[in-house]
């Protein structure tokens, strides 16, 4: 019986039964370099590769890795390791290791296997550094890809012997590490039911949207991942229709020198982080093409990952009875608007190549603003203004540093004409550097609103809807200026599509909501909306007037002490004096509210 090594997606030693056998880490990946390299090894060459950065401890480190291994397989087993004075030899008898395929022939068999192994990536904790031992990392991960290149090209000789979607998942990870590669571009199959075609030299129609970058270089096309709406085990259990769109899709835009494609293994991860910033700094994607299933639609969304702006969307049926003739027809459909887009944000997405910190700092910033807090917003402020030290004329960052203002204005309640000034410059001076970007047409509305310049500001942001009429965060803002034009009805209408758009909204879509109801005399629907808020704590004031409105006096008063505990300075006349209403039914009703609270 023997133990079994895992190196590919993570780094694990388990027993016949399959239980992890608690070893060192390091010790793992000496076990990994040993298998890897087939011979035996001096024990110097093992020891300098492993701790390079601590050479002086190195002997000493490798002595104890050695008997903790031991120690962690015990005593009743066969040595995995046979160590004599000078070298090091992987007893192959007593392990076995995910790595067999780097021996097997080349045969169109072993392409899924190599395929997994380029998909999960080898020692994924490793290789991110010039330390000797990551550099052994990237060239065993080279080498795989390597031997899924070969793979390739033998079963695409003979493509009635294999699977075509595992040819499919074969070009798009080589895609992925190599956009340049024109061999595999043109062995890509791309036309569902025919035997395998290459790609003509004529571009498509959606590849003529957008051309190469000039200096050839393929690494500066921006990134594309695309999220399918099913995992692949539950796709496959359904016959998912969507998925195999998503599918189609993927290879067409492969077939592209316009875009790089993250393969779908990355994209699964991407699905289940929240963490934006993170996912841009480490894969250096660019947009993400969303998909979202029902029981009889499929809806997709292009969101442009920096700005976390929703560029693009549409929404089609499946019908199982039709779609599969279908397929083509929407796939072209889809590529050609998709890239269409792609091409209307090309300056944009450059940017994002020659200045990921400063979308990155702009990132953190936007995160902290999901928070409706003066720590919150002041942090997301440090990040703005971090990101305007790398890049001063960056849009997105001015108009986010503008939304700090307008926010603390409302949160402070304190009427401070200053935070408000402050806010509308730095929108103006947003779309003074960008008059295309949506989000600087956003902070001029919500800036000139407080101002109350009600018009000026449904202006801009009506601008801002007609530059992207998807980006549900326009929506809301366009709602909430609505709301303060006495239009609560339209307002409510806006942000309900806001949310369709952004299903997991932050707490201002819900406040907003909230507004529109109280106007429309729908007290218990506003404390409803208030209620989904994940911090409600800024929306006190409307809560408590809505309860003071149902007549119920008890929970108006709790309301009003929770406001009065977080901001004792509040004065009812000076806020109500002003906030900024189109006609003064709408004053007076808030006032009716809040002093029926006790205010």
């Amino acid at each position: 019986m023997s133990l079994r090594l895992t190196t590919l997606g993570g780094c694990q030693l388990r027993d016949e039964a399959g239980q992890t056998i608690a070893a060192p880490y390091l010790s793992l990946v000496l076990l990994a370099y040993l298998y890897s390299s087939e011979t035996q090894v001096a024990r110097r060459s093992a020891a300098q590769l492993i701790w390079s950065g601590n050479p002086d401890a190195a002997s000493t480190n490798l002595r104890s890795a050695l008997r903790r291994l031991s120690q962690a397989i015990g005593e009743n087993r066969a040595p995995v390791i046979e160590a004599d004075g000078a070298y090091l030899t992987l007893n192959h008898q007593a392990l076995t290791c995910d790595l067999e395929f780097e021996t097997a022939e080349i045969s169109a068999d072993n392409l899924n296997l190599c395929s997994d192994a380029v998909a999960k990536v080898f020692l994924p904790m490793e290789g991110r550094t010039s330390a000797q031992l990551s550099i052994w990392v990237k060239d065993v991960r080279q080498r795989h890809v390597a031997f899924l290149r070969q793979q390739f090209l033998k079963a695409a000789d003979n493509p009635e012997k294999i699977a075509r979607s595992d040819l499919r998942r074969a070009a798009v990870l080589l895609l992925e590490h190599d956009p340049g590669d024109e061999e595999i571009r043109r062995r890509i199959s791309v036309t569902e039911g025919q035997e395998q075609q290459r790609v003509a030299a004529q571009p498509s129609e959606a590849q003529k949207f957008m051309a190469p970058p000039p200096s050839g270089d393929l690494w500066l096309v921006p990134r594309i991942a695309l999220l399918p709406p099913d995992t692949a085990v539950s796709a496959q259990k359904a016959g998912s229709v969507a998925n195999a769109l998503i599918e189609d899709l993927t290879i067409g835009l492969c077939a592209s020198r316009a875009v790089s494609v993250v393969a779908p293994y990355t994209s699964e991860r991407i699905r289940s982080s929240r963490d934006k910033a993170a996912i841009l700094e480490r894969h250096k994607i660019t947009y993400v093409l969303d998909t979202q299933r029902t029981e009889d639609a499929l809806f997709v969304q292009l969101v442009f990952l920096p700005t976390d702006e929703i560029i693009w969307a549409t929404r089609f049926k499946l019908d199982p009875g039709e779609i599969a003739g279908q397929r083509q027809t929407i796939t072209d459909a889809v590529q050609t608007s998709l890239v269409r887009q792609l091409h209307s944000t090309q300056t944009m997405a450059l940017d994002v190549s020659n200045q990921p910190e400063a979308y990155v700092s702009f990132l953190r910033g936007l995160q902290d603003l999901s928070h409706m807090s003066l720590p919150s917003i002041r942090r997301a402020r440090r990040h703005f203004k971090a990101s305007l030290e790398i890049d001063r004329n960056f849009a997105s960052s001015l108009a986010g540093l503008s939304r700090t203002f307008s926010m603390e204005w409302i949160l402070t309640a304190r009427g401070d004409q200053e935070l408000l000034q402050q806010a509308v410059r730095l929108a103006d001076q947003a779309v003074s550097n960008n008059d295309q970007s949506a989000g600087a047409f956003k902070e001029v509305g919500v800036s000139h609103l407080f101002m109350g310049r009600i018009d000026e500001s449904l202006e801009a942001l009506e601008k801002a809807e007609t530059l992207s009429p998807h980006y549900a965060d326009v929506l809301f803002s366009h709602a909430d200026s609505l709301v303060h034009a006495s239009k609560p009805a339209d307002a409510l209408r806006k942000v309900l599509s806001s949310i369709e758009l952004n299903p997991l909204p932050p707490d201002p879509y819900f406040w907003a909501a909230a507004g529109a109801c109280y106007f429309l005399g729908e007290f218990g629907k506003a404390l409803d909306f208030i209620g989904r808020m994940r911090d409600s704590k800024p929306a006190d004031r409307l809560a408590a007037a809505c309860w003071a409105m149902l007549g119920d006096t008890g929970k108006a008063r709790t309301y009003r002490l929770r406001v009065l505990r977080n901001n004792p300075d509040f004065d009812l006349e000076r806020w109500v004096a002003v906030l900024p209403h189109k006609e003064k039914w709408q004053t007076e009703m808030y006032r009716e509210g809040l002093i029926k609270a006790g205010f």
